[in-house]
């Protein structure tokens, strides 16, 4: 049984770091400039991070169980004719991202020109730094969009705007317990199929 009284490990509070460099292939880092490419082929693939799960390691199971891409998405997914790169910064004690990647490891499985590697909040701090929530926070996940050549062209934050328009409005008037319980109730009703249409959005805005 999902213990609901765990407080989310999704919201990870940084220091400032200093601003982006101005290529949008690029960014810094304390000791050198490191590209988007760069920190994409240093992250692992969702089997060996499902492998290596420690934290929340049902649930993760569950989820890519469970998880399936639907006919209107798949459609969606068959109409691509360019490379796209999920880089993604997720960690595997969060709430969220358990209820997230799995899913789109689902999307990028379907398709030959979709491809997903996850990085740790360390490597990727400066990406959620630059990419925060509407409440101006540095979470997890945070899902980078990057096309053929590793340009940024969007990112996936969080959670699928629906839930987190309720998770900031009505959502905040709950406990901790009872919200931990809708969110769950949310996703479980979702199926990621929010997750894998808003990052198809991303895509889609850059061919159209």
């Amino acid at each position: 049984m999902r213990n609901y009284l765990v407080l989310s490990l999704c919201l990870i509070v940084l220091s400032p770091m200093p601003s982006r460099a101005q290529s949008p292939t690029s960014l810094e880092t304390q000791e050198n400039q490191l590209t988007y490419q760069e920190l994409y082929e240093s992250g692992i693939p969702f089997g060996t991070f499902l492998e290596q799960a420690e934290k929340r390691t049902e649930m993760w199971h569950d989820n890519f169980g469970k998880g399936s891409v639907p006919e209107s998405i798949q459609q969606r997914l068959e109409s691509l004719t360019a490379k796209y790169y999920l880089l993604a910064v997720a960690i595997d004690g969060c709430s969220d991202s358990v209820n997230t990647i799995p899913y789109l490891a689902h999307l990028s499985n379907r398709s030959d020109l979709i491809e997903m590697r996850i990085v740790t909040p360390d490597a990727g701090r400066e990406i959620m730094e630059a990419n925060r929530t509407p409440d101006d926070r540095a979470a997890t996940p945070t899902v980078l969009v990057l096309d053929a050549s590793f340009h940024e062209i969007g990112a996936f934050i969080e959670r699928p705007s629906d839930l987190q328009a309720w998770a900031l409005g009505e959502g905040k008037k709950l406990d901790g317990s009872s919200f931990m319980k809708a969110k769950f109730a949310w996703y479980d009703s979702d199926l990621g199929v929010q997750t894998m249409s808003e990052v198809l959005n991303i895509i889609e805005s850059n061919i159209n």
